[in-house]
């Protein structure tokens, strides 16, 4: 929760409306009788009390773990619909992380609207939390999330602003992150995110190469859990890896074309 905070923006007034409905009797009611069946969710005596434990630094050891009440979370969520106590209760889960996220960008890209940024950070995380990728994962469950929402967010911003610009005739393209001033976390990720979309548009990736080095690189999955998805061995996995990473290390030795320093992000 955001203690004290003067702000009066759209997450805030988010934040206030979803803690005043779910501190709502009623909606206590609602989360007893629905959480009498989980062992993990009915220790926490409402929602509010719940979120409050996953926003508190270092979840005690005496309880479940955060990454066990939000997998129950989306659970539960994916099993109720979308217009559910649920997802009002995973909006709250985030809205530090989606407001932080609106306030850097805002301070950025002062070009974009503060409601347009918070608009779109809302639908991103709404439709992450619904997405195969997050249900596939079974740990550090609310860094992926806030990763996810911040580089998707911040690629968003990229766009509007370079659109932006292009519409007021300013023909000097805002292309990498480390030119608008994102947060340096996100330099890499950005910038990795872009220079594997050229190598596979230039077809020195195929696609599914692509997407399995967004996944071991940016998303962190193990060989073992990408094996487990697709039936090969965690060391299948990790030999085409090697491949493609070898690959892209020779074309850097000698390039068809000059070829931009993200493969300094392929360390040896």
């Amino acid at each position: 929760m955001m203690t004290g905070s003067t702000c009066d923006c759209l997450v805030c007034q988010l934040e206030k409306s979803l803690i005043a409905e779910l501190g709502d009797e009623r909606a206590g009611e609602e989360y007893r009788l629905l959480t009498a069946s989980s062992t993990i969710l009915s220790r926490f005596a409402n929602s509010l009390e719940l979120i409050g434990q996953l926003h508190t630094p270092g979840t005690s050891n005496h309880g479940p773990s955060g990454d066990l009440i939000l997998l129950e979370l989306l659970r539960s969520s994916r099993e109720s619909g979308v217009h559910s106590i649920w997802q009002q209760m995973l909006l709250l889960v985030f809205i530090p992380t989606i407001h932080r996220t609106t306030s850097q960008i805002a301070a950025t890209f002062p070009s974009l609207a503060r409601d347009d940024i918070s608009q779109h950070a809302l639908a991103t995380l709404l439709e992450f939390l619904r997405s195969r990728e997050l249900h596939t994962r079974h740990s550090h469950i609310a860094f992926t999330i806030a990763r996810k929402v911040r580089r998707l967010a911040y690629r968003w911003a990229i766009h509007e602003s370079r659109a932006a610009a292009s519409d007021d005739g300013d023909q000097s393209p805002m292309v990498y992150a480390a030119d608008v001033g994102a947060p340096d976390s996100l330099h890499a990720e950005i910038f990795l995110h872009q220079f594997l979309d050229h190598c596979q548009r230039t077809g020195w990736l195929s696609s599914e190469e692509r997407d399995l080095l967004i996944e071991f690189k940016v998303e962190g999955i193990s060989c073992r859990e990408l094996a487990s998805r697709n039936g090969h061995s965690a060391v299948a996995i990790q030999h085409r890896i090697q491949r493609s990473l070898d690959r892209l290390r020779r074309l850097a030795k000698s390039p068809p074309e000059p070829l931009p320093e993200q493969l300094e992000l392929f360390p040896r």
